[in-house]
């Protein structure tokens, strides 16, 4: 399974495309040592080692520092708290959780600036690229769907953007920010020209080492919440019956939920797309701090600050970022013990269940994460590494149970609520919990609560309660301006650096 990401990585250390940044300091300086992209992309192994740069992008949570699009994309929801050493601590991280961004928002351009890295490399793949093989159009198609994954979190985060589409070499030129609806389109197209391209699940020729791949039904996924998040509930639906039907073949639920977002399941029956990460036996004294790392470190950022007392819980010691609340513990129901256990728990239930103790620090709420956090098991504990700086989780993007909750909606919104509460126990069933029974709002409200319980520390929480219209509702008391911060501003150097954009184009509210 690591040989996967051995590869991947050892493709992009020889890769020998040019790299394209959307701000001036990446463009004024020529990089030494590259192919000219028109003399690239002729053969199926120059198009893989570019469609591999396009991949590398899932895992750059060190784009410049401490910039995880995850982290990002988690704070504003009320399942977490920034934590960390105090209020200073990782400034950027800190005013995202408070709703106290602004354009000038490190982490907010970053994450900006590492979704049109995305974009870019893909467009080389897709502009660039002679097809002359079977091979080839399937990288193509790849490349097609990370194009769409990139544009779909720029859309959703950012509203209105640059729509992209040729490889510029010079980012600087002027483009004014496209329609959302035309995104979306672009997106929609994006995935129905790839999916028929693609293979199925665990159906690559060598599959041992491509699993980290996009497929047929991580693209139907992808294609399915573009339409879920429009409001297109039929089309959305013709997308996920389609990854359904191949249940307990390609896709399934894992058995245990604690494993859910292990190493020992990635690419496994539940995990439809991944991004990558490897432990690289790091050390205080060799370990990268910037985009050429490759361990998940924000795994370290994530676990208790203390002083902490792991007992027999497996857990070391972290860095205290991201520590959950005390509402997201209460979401639970009562008899849901085996996901709110492997998703957090209380310090009374380390004390009794582990033997351990965790003394609240700043941003914290008496509670300890479980869920994507420092177990021993996920690290490099040999003696010869340093454990804090090589873990090698992989962020889950989308599995199956997603699929499930988000058909479940779709069925719901669609008028077929016997469908929904289908898909949502079949979910509930795996955690142990009875069935819900429920109809009308009180149906909706369950689907609502179940995507928090079941998906919380994946990123997927804010923007649903954007697009469900209860951001406001739940969220004002955190600081939340409604009319404002259902999206992020577009960075101030993208307007300063892109002709096309005025300050007057800013969204509402910055």
């Amino acid at each position: 399974m690591k040989n996967i990401k051995y590869i991947s990585i050892l493709i992009v250390v020889t890769l020998a495309t040019i790299i394209t940044s959307c701000s001036k300091e990446w463009l004024e300086v020529e990089p030494i040592g590259k192919s000219d992209v028109d003399s690239y992309y002729q053969t199926d192994e120059e198009i893989s080692m570019g469609l591999i740069a396009a991949y590398d992008m899932l895992h750059s949570d060190f784009f410049d520092d401490w910039s995880s699009w995850s982290f990002v994309k988690q704070l504003p929801s009320d399942g977490t708290n920034c934590g960390g050493g105090g209020e200073s601590d990782q400034a950027q991280y800190q005013k995202i959780d408070d709703f106290d961004w602004t354009a000038e928002n490190v982490g907010i351009r970053k994450f900006f600036h590492w979704l049109y890295h995305g974009v870019s490399r893909s467009n080389l793949v897709i502009n660039k690229s002679v097809v002359s093989s079977d091979l080839s159009a399937r990288y193509v198609a790849e490349a097609k769907v990370l194009r769409a994954l990139y544009y779909f979190e720029l859309t959703t985060w950012f509203g209105d953007v640059p729509l992209r589409l040729e490889y510029a070499k010079n980012l600087v030129e002027a483009k004014e920010r496209t329609p959302q609806a035309e995104v979306w389109a672009q997106i929609e197209k994006d995935l129905a020209e790839a999916i028929p391209v693609l293979p199925d699940k665990n159906n690559f020729p060598n599959n041992d080492i491509d699993k980290f791949r996009v497929h047929k039904q991580a693209a139907q996924a992808l294609l399915g919440k573009a339409h879920l998040y429009q409001g297109e509930w039929s089309a959305a639906l013709t997308q996920f019956e389609a990854i359904i039907a191949q249940e307990g073949v390609l896709v399934g639920l894992e058995t245990n939920f604690a494993d859910v977002t292990k190493k020992e399941t990635e690419w496994g029956i539940e995990s439809l797309l991944e991004a990558s990460f490897i432990s690289e036996n790091n050390t205080w004294g060799t370990v990268q701090w910037n985009r050429q790392a490759n361990d998940n470190r924000h795994i370290q950022l994530s676990g208790p600050r203390g002083p902490w007392e792991g007992g027999t819980s497996g857990i070391n010691a972290g860095w205290g970022f991201m520590p959950p609340t005390a509402k997201l513990y209460n979401a639970y129901d009562a008899a849901d013990t085996i996901r709110r256990l492997n998703t957090i728990i209380s310090n009374a239930e380390l004390q009794s269940r582990y033997g351990g103790n965790f003394t609240d620090g700043w941003d914290t709420e008496g509670m300890v994460r479980t869920k994507y956090t420092t177990f021993e098991s996920e690290t490099n504990m040999d003696g010869v590494a340093t454990p804090e700086l090589n873990y090698g989780t992989n962020w889950r993007l989308i599995r199956y149970a997603d699929v499930l909750l988000m058909a479940a909606e779709a069925y719901y919104r669609d008028g077929n609520e016997g469908e929904a509460r289908t898909q949502l126990n079949k979910v509930r069933a795996r955690a142990d919990v009875e069935d819900v029974t429920a109809t009308g709002t009180d149906l909706f409200d369950a689907i609502v609560n179940e995507r928090q319980v079941e998906l919380a520390y994946e990123g997927h929480r804010f923007r649903d309660l954007v697009r469900w219209g209860l951001a406001n509702q739940e969220l004002a008391s955190l600081g939340f301006e409604a009319g404002k911060h259902e999206f992020f501003p577009i960075p101030l150097d993208e307007i300063n650096s892109n002709p096309g954009i005025s300050p007057d184009d800013q969204n509402p509210g910055y």
